[in-house]
């Protein structure tokens, strides 16, 4: 072998043994008297953000970095005026469109089907005697007919009157109020189909006002058989449609409410806020809290320590604050690929260089570990995998 040969052989032996030791010392990988392998890392805290999905202009600020909060506490108020001003709007038009809907679905009240059917009556005599003329007879019975509608308008008027004074007297109630209107309006409309009808008998029509006659009995008719048949189903379905969007709207304008007011998602503690009341802000996240009880800790270990621990397996843990004193963590996720290694592994030499992230739970174990702190985890020593 050439002393070139020889020389490169040498160097890449050499290339290896220390990026095994480089491996072994970026794991903090230590061995033990008994056999057992430790790993040392640094607690780390998981942090979780609260925002606002809208934005807005900042109206109140009630906590500071440093504050301890609980699930719900309201941290960050926002301008809500005009989120207010919308979600008015939309329960004024929900009720809009839910009234419109009842009125679709219920069809018309018995006063407004007993003052069609009077209108198309009305129109149906006008009609007949209009085509036929009167004798005199039927003059008379139709003067009489006006004399009675006429009693009978100067009734509902009084009717009327008194029920008007007793509504704003507190004495009567609006559908007292109401009747007494619907029945004033039948009483007139007859009493003018009355007169009509006398002023045809007596006088006669020509033929163009026949016809008019026809086409207003005609309508009437119409009308009469619309408000005995109801909305169809596709007006039903339309009004049913409308109020749904409305319902929509007033739920989004309630949801834009909302987020006029940030609350805390966790209890924890603030770690960082840097505004305040008058700045505008964007959609998204804008303070930090952190859960003392909730930490994390990621160690790193070899390939040969993966058949050694498995998902929910419980570390003893040690801390140079407290000495000697253990504490428990418990192994929740093992990552799936190795780093700080070369892209193909060709030799077992390689594959010592591998490692593995680790991450564990763990809790403050009353307030004496923090994110920060540098813990040593102990790994179980040579032999079976743990169970």
């Amino acid at each position: 072998m050439s002393t070139n040969m020889k020389f490169i052989q040498t160097a890449r032996v050499g290339i290896v043994v220390l990026a095994v030791f480089a491996a072994n010392m970026l794991c903090g990988c230590g061995g033990t008297v008994d056999g057992s392998v430790q790993v040392t890392g640094q607690i780390e805290g998981v942090t979780v953000t609260a925002g606002s999905k809208i934005g807005g202009r900042v109206k109140e600020v009630l906590v500071k970095e440093g504050d301890a909060v609980k699930v719900g506490d309201v941290l960050i108020k926002l301008d809500d005026a005009e989120t207010q001003a919308a979600m008015a709007a939309a329960t004024a038009q929900l009720a809009a469109l839910d009234a419109q809907l009842t009125k679709v679905e219920t069809g018309a009240t018995a006063e407004q089907l007993q003052q069609a059917e009077a209108a198309a009556k009305a129109a149906e005599e006008q009609y007949t005697l209009a085509k036929k003329g009167a004798r005199v007879e039927e003059v008379r019975a139709v003067k009489a007919a006006l004399d009675a509608a006429a009693a009978q308008l100067e009734q509902a008027k009084i009717d009327f009157a008194r029920a008007e004074k007793l509504l704003k007297e507190g004495a009567a109630t609006q559908r007292q109020y109401d009747q007494a209107r619907t029945l004033l309006d039948t009483a007139e409309a007859q009493h003018r189909a009355a007169k009509e009808k006398y002023g045809i008998a007596t006088s006669g029509l020509r033929n163009e006002e026949v016809e008019a006659a026809k086409a207003v009995y005609d309508r009437a008719a119409a009308a009469l058989a619309e408000i005995r048949r109801g909305a169809r189903e596709e007006d039903r379905a339309a009004a049913r449609a409308a109020r749904d969007a409305a319902a929509a709207d007033l739920e989004r304008a309630k949801v834009a409410l909302d987020e006029m007011t940030i609350i805390s998602p966790i209890n924890g503690v603030v770690e960082s806020l840097d505004i305040h009341p008058g700045d505008l802000i964007k959609p998204g996240a804008v303070v930090r809290l952190v859960d003392p009880e909730d930490l994390e800790l990621v160690v790193y270990v070899s390939a040969v320590m993966l058949g050694k621990i498995q998902l929910g397996q419980k570390l003893t843990l040690t801390s140079d604050a407290h000495g000697p004193e253990t504490f428990q963590g418990e192994i929740i996720h093992i990552a799936a690929q190795g780093e700080y290694t070369p892209r193909n592994l060709q030799t077992q030499e390689e594959r010592v260089q591998q490692v593995f992230g680790v991450k564990l739970k763990l809790n403050s174990h009353g307030g004496k570990l923090r994110a920060g702190m540098t813990v040593t985890a102990q790994l179980p020593k040579a032999g079976p995998a743990a169970q």
